[in-house]
């Protein structure tokens, strides 16, 4: 006998109880290509290398103490020479100068004051003074860099110290990627609503999410590579050997790029949470659609009979 359209087959009450027979023998076929998609990566050597600089990355990045021992005699040395750097009274004094010097020439800095008499010779006589001092901050700034050097080649690049300015370094880093990503979220919103598009409120929310999580991705890419350059400059400030300063900056890249898929999962666990209730939504006005659509057929029949 042939199967009438829209009705069951007989069988099928069968088959759905083999199926869930045969899923619980072998468990569910989506689950069991995951596991042997991840057993078969776990064999290749060039994941296995990556897992390892992963987790090297993440040890020296957030847990791993310093190579070098100080002992307290050398840190009160470090900490001594630090604010012997930090309180230079020239460097002040000639900061105090300079400013003055520089707020005395500006005044006469009016409209066109190079073409008017009598600003363009007042500025002429009290520029150089300022002139003078700004030289004279940048000398005492390049004496206390100096000084910072050699407090910091003291403790080594390898000491608690190297160590805690890296992880700062990287932290700042990403401080700034995270504000890039707020301001420009903050900005595609605002032309956004200003575009004034006709626009459900499930469409606008899925399209902020997507523009979220792009400029958090960019934000995260752009500190990872201005910390890369800062870390190469914090490097040479301590005046390692070559050869130390190599596997510094190739561990400390390593250890950003081992932080940020972290970071990266964290901050967008919400994610699948957005995109199960947008599925759902949409769903659920589909089917509310269908359901209006057929109650007025139902109404359209009654009324022709």
């Amino acid at each position: 006998m042939r199967r009438r359209p829209g009705h069951p087959s007989a069988y099928a009450g069968d088959s759905d109880a083999v199926q869930r027979a045969r899923y619980a023998e072998e468990g569910d076929p989506g689950v069991a290509l995951v596991k042997a998609v991840a057993g078969k990566a776990i064999k290749s050597p060039k994941v296995r290398v990556g897992l390892v600089l992963w987790a090297v990355g993440l040890f020296f990045m957030l847990l791993s103490p310093g190579l070098r021992t100080v002992t307290p005699e050398m840190k009160s040395t470090y900490e001594g020479m630090v604010l012997e750097a930090a309180n230079m009274p020239e460097y002040h004094e000639a900061y105090a100068k300079y400013m003055e010097a520089q707020s005395y020439a500006d005044e006469a800095k009016v409209w066109f004051w190079r073409f008017r008499e009598p600003y363009k010779t007042m500025v002429d006589q009290r520029q150089p003074v300022a002139d003078k001092w700004a030289a004279e901050v940048a000398r005492t700034e390049r004496e206390r860099e100096d000084k910072m050097k050699k407090a910091r080649s003291y403790v080594g690049l390898w000491s608690d110290f190297g160590l805690a300015d890296l992880r700062s370094r990287f932290w700042n880093a990403f401080e700034k990627g995270k504000i890039f990503a707020q301001q420009q979220t903050f900005y595609h919103m605002i032309m956004r609503v200003l575009s004034a598009r006709d626009e459900d409120v499930l469409s606008m929310v899925l399209n902020w999410v997507f523009v979220a999580v792009m400029n958090f991705t960019t934000g995260l890419l752009g500190a990872l590579f201005y910390f890369f350059f800062s870390l190469v400059n914090m490097v040479f400030s301590y005046q390692p050997d070559p050869l130390s300063a190599t596997a510094f900056v190739v561990l400390g890249f390593i250890g950003a790029a081992s932080v940020v898929p972290r970071i990266y999962s964290r901050s967008t666990a919400w994610w699948p949470v957005v995109f199960t209730w947008w599925a759902r939504s949409l769903c659920a006005m589909h089917l509310n659609k269908n359901a209006a659509n057929s109650s007025f057929e139902v109404n359209d029949r009654n009324g022709d009979k």
